[in-house]
């Protein structure tokens, strides 16, 4: 007997959110299409999410969107384990990645419709909406 833990490697969303993710994902015009990755489009959502505690379970369906390996190690990485820090209050929780990947799903799904409204704003125009929320 081991006492290897196995880690999923996948990240997941609710089916219901994901529209949301391709809409912002697909296509070519980058006024109405502002992310390259829906990696891209869940960091944000995960950020917006824990910057306003919102965590929501996923419930239903999930689709599996991307994979652990995608996130950058140098700048999503240490910027998901802060805020797994910051919302345990513990750092025990980076021992075990499958603990990270629940909580910050949780955040994103509390954030993505968030994202949604403040990226089909007034001007409908998600590109400049989202700089406006950088200034």
């Amino acid at each position: 007997m081991t006492n290897e833990i196995s880690y999923r490697d996948t990240v997941v969303i609710e089916e219901k959110a994901h529209e949301i993710y391709k809409q912002f994902t697909e296509g070519n015009n980058t006024q109405s299409v502002p992310f390259r990755t829906m990696k891209d489009v869940f960091m944000w959502a995960t950020c917006l999410g824990a910057q306003q505690g919102k965590r929501r379970p996923l419930t239903g369906k999930r689709v599996t969107v991307f994979r652990w390996a995608q996130f950058d190690i140098q700048v999503d990485v240490p910027l998901l384990k802060a805020i797994a820090i910051v919302d345990c209050g513990n750092v025990n929780i980076l021992l075990n990645r499958n603990d990270i990947l629940s909580l910050i799903e949780e955040y994103a799904n509390g954030g993505i419709y968030d994202l949604h409204n403040i990226l089909m704003g007034e001007r409908r125009q998600p590109l400049w909406n989202l700089v406006e929320i950088l200034s």
